[in-house]
């Protein structure tokens, strides 16, 4: 099936995450003039959307790449990133560590026969690639970190774990340090960020770039780099999504949302339509674009930038 004829131009969309703070949308206003650049030199929209999430990740207030989350051990970070292009190339990765732009690593994957690789693979896979060893902790991440203990640790004698899916972590735990006896809650959002993009033949392509959430168990892979889950992209448009991402891969939300697109919806009717789908009481927020137009959605909050080739 081959594109409709783009009745807009080149553009990119970008994202801080869902649940994320609206004072964030600087840091995804810089994303798209990143997109919009590759997009200026013809480079492609999946180039586009690559070189924003970069500048997302190199933002240590996203929780991607550089300021991806801590997990409850406090030691480990675990990225997860994928791409994907209007052809229906998809590379992605999970369970990387100590790669500053792991939405690169994704990109590489498109290299090799396979669509998906996962953690020690990864690693080694971005190391023989010449990707550097890079410790994406900051400050701030330790800093939240230590909030989440501290919200799940000491509040009251009970030991309620009905913020986690309803259940109890504590037979599942598999760091090597044993779970804090104290944990009283689970709780904390993906903050995935991400970019879709159009170029000037209305050719669209989608990447994701996530460094998880505190609360989750060693080797856990979210919905970013699950092709048609939390990213998806081909002749009718791009769609990447945010949020909770057990429940995002449940309905495999992007692909859904991508699919009412080409059955004639509009991106915003799409996305709007993607995020009634979740339940309220879980987090998700939805970017799209397709030759013709854009679309943005959330439950929440969740920064987001635009912008337009003249």
């Amino acid at each position: 099936m081959t594109p409709l004829n783009s009745s807009r131009p080149a553009g990119i969309v970008t994202h801080g995450g869902a649940g994320g703070p609206l004072d964030h949308k600087d840091g995804c206003e810089v994303a798209v003039e990143a997109g919009l650049a590759a997009l200026r030199e013809d480079a492609g929209p999946l180039e586009a959307v690559i070189r924003a999430t970069e500048v997302l990740e190199d933002d240590p207030r996203m929780n991607a790449g550089t300021g991806s989350n801590f997990r409850l051990d406090g030691k480990t970070i675990e990225m997860d990133a994928a791409v994907m292009n209007h052809d229906l190339k998809f590379g992605a990765v999970a369970a990387l560590r100590r790669v500053r732009h792991p939405v690169r690593v994704a990109e590489k994957v498109l290299l090799t026969p396979h669509l998906f690789l996962a953690g020690e693979g990864a690693n080694l896979f971005a190391r023989n690639l010449g990707f550097a060893d890079y410790d994406p902790s900051t400050e701030k991440a330790r800093k939240r970190y230590e909030k989440v203990i501290a919200f799940l640790a000491g509040h009251g004698d009970g030991f309620d774990m009905s913020r986690w899916h309803g259940i109890d972590p504590t037979p599942l735990w598999n760091y090597p340090e044993p779970l804090k006896e104290k944990l009283k809650e689970v709780t904390g959002p993906s903050d995935t960020v991400g970019a879709v993009a159009r170029d000037g033949k209305g050719r669209c392509a989608a990447a994701l770039s996530t460094g998880g959430t505190s609360i989750m168990l060693f080797g856990r892979v979210g919905d970013s780099p699950i092709v048609g889950g939390g990213l998806y992209a081909g002749p009718h448009g791009a769609v990447a999504c945010t949020g909770e991402g057990e429940e995002i891969m449940r309905v495999v939300l992007a692909k859904q949302v991508y699919d009412w697109i080409g059955q004639g919806a509009t991106p915003q009717q799409a996305a709007e339509k993607g995020v009634a789908l979740i339940p309220q009481e879980y987090t998700v927020g939805i970017i799209c674009i397709s030759p013709g137009g854009e679309g943005v959605a959330d439950n929440r909050t969740m920064p987001t930038a635009r912008g337009f080739l003249e």
